[in-house]
């Protein structure tokens, strides 16, 4: 007997059909399908090859987290660093080098605190093959192990004397000699270019001519110490003229970088890098200075950050002290995206400066939301009086934190009008204490009309009268203008003062210490405090 109807494998099949252009339709829907297939590619490899925590279960060498969907595994099968790569350890290399030469390849070792593996000479000769193919397209080498490195690089090297075009589109490479790379082969896809920390190189003007289509690069640390020949570290104009030949340049980096000063870069020709977004400027300042003053800046940089330290007193005098006035003046560029910090101890003064485009400015406020200056008070008169010069050339309308223990005047002050929290180490509190000149021009106004808090740090009152204090605030809060005051560091301020103010400020902090009595004997306990 014959139970049930014969099975139409035709409807099976059509109706599968339809279940999955249903599944895709359903999946294209999804907002991840508006994303850029290479968009997606990167975040496919950026996970696989940083470890990710979501991918902590997915076994070595299994891909079975791509099997999510049609469109999913389509942009996998587009991204060809997922299944080039040798990995980030030797270990990973002894196991993916027998892949066929003629792949693409992404050499990648992060191996400074633990390489695995050896580098043997089977390897050694598959690797020499790739690079007789010039199937490498990334060249990420970071080891502790100078040795090893070497030994990969040599590899690497052409034999001949002709110079050669590498398909290499990025290299990140650190404490190795790079000289050899860079004198036998041309870059002309290279666009990422990071050499790190202890790196050295015999010529500059061998990476500039084989390097002209950089979209990031960055320069740190180059490594002297083994090197005889004065080439190996850069002059000005071998800096310039890297940078003027890949004028295509979206992030730059120099990074404690020695250079040779010189003169044969002309002061009147500019390096324009009209597409630059980024940039990072660390170390002595005089190094640095004539590279920065040539540069032309797009109108419109998204950001840019330049950190000068080891600046002596007589260094800030010599060359901040000509440069920051006149760039601040003369300049646009600078004198409305520059904020500047000072911070100091006995030995050395810093100064940071960051260059902020219209771009990305806040939007609940301007760029310049905080200043500090704070100097020790054994700096010299003339360093301090610098600092309020240069305070004095900021945009001090868009200070909102103002953190400083200078001397700082009233026209500083006035120009201030969106100030919120004023923070004074060590002020002097006399007569006239943040009040306006009753004989000048700006008698009869406040000089911070929205100063909400004020914050006093070891103040020191003139024969300990607080009545300069009580003044100002009187006059701050008039006009139902409220405002809160911290007082910090006080050993003991007379509790008839601290009720006085309780009477003028919206919220008092002090916490005085409880085990001091009144050195006036004026309050009948010292047990007491705000806050």
């Amino acid at each position: 007997m014959r139970i049930g109807r014969e099975i139409n494998h035709d409807a099976i099949l059509a109706l599968d059909a339809q279940i999955i252009q249903l599944k895709r339709t359903r999946n294209s829907l999804l907002n991840i399908t508006r994303i850029p297939p290479e968009i997606l590619g990167h975040i496919f490899r950026f996970n696989t090859d940083a470890g990710h925590r979501h991918f902590a279960d997915v076994p070595k060498g299994s891909y079975n987290f791509l099997l999510v969907c049609h469109h999913w595994f389509q942009v996998a099968l587009r991204t060809p660093g997922l299944w080039t790569s040798w990995g980030n350890s030797l270990k990973d290399w002894k196991r993916l080098y027998f892949r066929s030469g003629i792949s693409a390849l992404d050499l990648i070792l992060d191996g400074w605190s633990n390489r695995g593996g050896v580098f043997d000479e089977a390897m050694r000769d598959v690797l020499m093959d790739r690079a007789a193919h010039n199937v490498i397209r990334k060249l990420h080498l970071r080891s502790n192990d100078m040795e090893l490195l070497t030994t990969i690089i040599s590899s690497l090297i052409p034999e001949g004397e002709e110079v050669r075009p590498s398909s290499i589109e990025s290299i990140v490479l650190g404490n190795v000699d790079v000289s050899d790379l860079f004198t036998r082969y041309r870059f002309p896809k290279l666009r990422n270019l990071y050499l790190l920390q202890g790196f050295r190189i015999s010529s500059w003007d061998h990476l500039k001519s084989t390097t002209t289509a950089l979209i990031h690069l960055s320069l740190s640390d180059i490594d002297t110490s083994s090197s005889p020949s004065p080439s190996a570290v850069p002059t000005t104009s071998q800096i310039l003229s890297l940078l003027a030949s890949n004028p295509n340049l979206r992030s730059l980096a120099l990074d404690v970088l020695p250079i040779n000063d010189d003169s044969g870069y002309s002061p009147k020709l500019q390096v324009p890098l009209r597409h630059l977004g980024w940039i990072s400027l660390t170390g002595p300042f005089h190094h640095l200075f004539p590279i920065l003053q040539r540069l032309e800046f797009p109108e419109r940089m998204n950001f840019g950050e330049v950190t000068l330290y080891s600046c002596t007193p007589q260094e800030v005098l010599e060359v901040i002290g000509s440069y920051i006035p006149d760039c601040l003046r003369h300049d646009a560029r600078f004198r409305d995206r520059l904020a500047i910090s000072l911070q100091s101890n006995t030995r050395c003064i810093s100064v940071s400066a960051r260059v902020v485009g219209p771009n990305r400015l806040p939007q609940d406020g301007p760029p310049y939301r905080k200043f500090e200056g704070r100097l020790s008070y054994t700096i010299p008169c003339d360093v301090r009086r610098l600092c309020i010069d240069i305070l004095a050339l900021l945009p001090q309308e868009s200070i909102i934190d103002f953190e400083t223990n200078l001397s700082v005047t009233e026209e500083i002050f006035i120009a201030m009008p969106n100030l919120k929290a004023l923070h004074l180490a060590q002020p002097v509190v006399s007569v006239g204490f943040l009040l306006p000149d009753p004989n000048g021009p700006n008698t009869g106004k406040k000089l911070l009309p929205s100063l909400q808090r004020l914050y006093l740090e070891m103040a020191r009152p003139v024969n300990d009268n607080w009545n300069p204090l009580i003044t100002y605030l009187s006059h701050q809060t008039s006009g139902d203008q409220a405002i809160s005051l911290d007082l910090l560091g006080e050993d003991h301020v007379c509790s008839e003062v601290i009720e006085k103010i309780k009477g003028l400020v919206e919220e008092l902090a002090y916490e005085p210490d409880p085990e001091l009595g009144c050195p006036f004997r004026k309050c009948p306990s010292a047990e007491y405090g705000y806050g």
